[in-house]
């Protein structure tokens, strides 16, 4: 458990960032060493403003009146006017875990020593983090292009005492907020409100979040599909290590590495070359063409899993390395360079690296709840499900439906993914008298993203339950010992469903513990830990 976190602006992770978002109860500081820095470079600012020396967002206006330059008497109030004037978002807003993040990522990127904030100032920011002083940010509006202007803008406009907060459970004007807690007001010097909004700490925070429940999700992807394997009565040679390793992919390996792990001692799943002997057996000496119960092959959203959710793993992991990166930069404009004592405007705060990403993981995830929804339908179908009666319902055929309801979500919500993986990254509309001309979109695409992790562990959720009960149905003394595990973790939530009544509670209880990783984590100590990619040289 993290206790504390402790920022130097090179060594924040995701795993670390999401987490400290998700508890409040860990305190977040400055790496001592940092602080030189810090003062240095905005020793060097003050300098530069002092000469006159012409500086975006120093002694010149911001975005399309770039060309009005500005006098020191009027910086004070041109830095707040700039965060007041950029706060311009509308809708919900973002969760109270998803504003700490964004704080968190927003120090530090600005302790690297590069921007030019007071050190009075950081340390404000600081405190308003440990004091649980959580700014409000409607979660629509930002282009993602001059950084996260506006979410941004409403944590630096609380800082002054504008906007509002939420403290202590309550909605509050910000000024009341830190009033509360205690915390002084912050007074912006040149380039200092700038500093506070001109950058991705926002996308990247959600972004971060989604990696995070993405790849839990696919966690969740390895156990729940193995427990359809085996209730569907799968093969498990299309799962052998040696097949794979000649086609090696890191992801795919992984996910084949698991399927055996899940199911190397199910009594369920069938070995291929056994059938294959046993269908040999009944071929030999027979002139006419057989048609077998038992099909030597399985469909490809059993056999193939390793090749579709492999790619899946990587890409994951892909823009995880992105994220971390853009989390340990200095993504504003303009940096000052204390080591060369000059500054160099930049576009760092463009966040077109974090908006391709989150279209990734949506891709990615999305193909997740089409393989998903498509072993639903064979538990769905008797045709498909060899020996299951339809539609899994055993007891009172006809008159009752069973599970066939649950399809209806399934369906729909996977149709709903296909609409919300159009990419975000490429819809870039020119805006600011066009000096804002390209334009990422990155907290749309990152809010996309969220919702297909969403939508996709409910469609699990309801595979969970229909293998749950496939293994009732056949015997769960034949399961494997992961998938023993699984049921009996499913059966805390669900009852073996002999009567048709509304699942909904149901649905939402196992979608909760498959988005805590419960199932997961249960399963593991029977197996060990799951493989998130394979090294081959491990």
């Amino acid at each position: 458990m993290i206790k504390q976190l402790i920022l130097d602006g090179n060594s924040l992770t995701i795993n670390t960032l999401v987490k400290t978002g998700r508890d409040s109860s860990v305190r977040v500081a400055i790496k001592e060493e940092n602080w030189q820095k810090i003062t240095e470079c905005r020793e060097l600012c003050e300098r530069f403003a002092k000469e006159e020396r012409v500086i975006y967002g120093v002694n010149t206006s911001c975005g399309g009146l770039v060309d009005h330059l500005l006098p020191q008497n009027v910086v004070r109030e041109f830095q707040q006017n700039l965060i007041k004037s950029v706060t311009t978002q509308v809708g919900e807003f973002l969760p109270d875990e998803i504003v700490r993040m964004a704080m968190i990522a927003r120090c530090n990127a600005l302790c690297r020593g590069y921007s030019g904030i007071k050190p009075t100032n950081l340390k404000i920011y600081i405190e308003m983090i440990n004091k649980n002083i959580f700014p409000c940010i409607p979660k629509q509006g930002s282009l993602g292009a001059s950084g996260d202007l506006g979410p941004l803008g409403c944590i630096a406009c609380v800082a002054i005492g504008e906007w509002k907060a939420r403290y202590k459970g309550k909605i509050m004007p910000g000024r009341e907020a830190m009033d509360l807690a205690g915390i002084p007001l912050m007074v912006l010097d040149s380039k200092e409100g700038l500093s506070l909004i001109n950058g991705t700490s926002c996308m990247a925070a959600l972004a971060s979040s989604v990696i995070f429940d993405a790849i839990n999700t696919v966690f969740n992807t390895d156990i729940i599909s193995a427990l359809s394997v085996e209730t569907l009565m799968g093969r498990i040679n299309p799962f052998d290590l040696r097949v794979h390793d000649k086609k090696y992919h890191p992801g795919q390996y992984a996910t084949a590495y698991n399927m055996m792990a899940l199911l190397n001692d199910s009594l369920l799943t069938i070995d291929e070359q056994k059938l294959s002997q046993t269908l040999s057996s009944v071929l030999k000496g027979n002139s006419d063409v057989i048609i077998n119960d038992i099909p030597l092959e399985d469909a490809y959203s059993l056999r193939c899993i390793p090749q579709v959710i492999g790619p899946v793993r990587e890409s994951l992991e892909f823009t995880q390395n992105i994220l971390e990166r853009e989390l340990n930069s200095s993504n504003d404009n303009p940096l000052l360079f204390t080591e060369y004592e000059t500054f160099i405007h930049n576009g760092h705060f463009h966040g077109q690296y974090i908006s391709l990403a989150m279209d990734f993981v949506a891709i990615a995830i999305t193909t997740v709840s089409v393989i998903s929804d498509r072993r639903v339908d064979r538990f769905m179908d008797k045709n498909s499900s060899v020996g299951l009666p339809p539609f899994l319902c055993k007891e009172r055929t006809g008159i009752r439906m069973g599970l066939m309801g649950g399809q209806f979500m399934t369906s729909s919500l996977v149709a709903e993914n296909r609409t919300l993986v159009i990419p975000a990254s490429v819809q870039s509309i020119s805006s600011t008298a066009n000096f804002q001309d390209v334009v990422s979109f990155g907290l749309i695409a990152a809010r996309k993203a969220r919702s297909i992790i969403d939508n996709t562990n409910y469609v699990l959720a309801f595979e969970l339950m229909c293998a749950a009960q496939a293994a009732d149905i056949r015997g769960t003394k034949k399961l494997s010992s992961a998938g023993k595990i699984l049921h009996k973790e499913v059966r805390k939530i669900v009852p073996y469903l002999n009567r048709d009544e509304v699942i909904i509670d149901y649905l939402e209880a196992l979608h909760n513990e498959i988005k805590n990783g419960t199932f997961v984590e249960a399963v593991e100590t029977a197996v060990g830990k799951l493989q998130f990619t394979h090294s081959r040289t491990a």
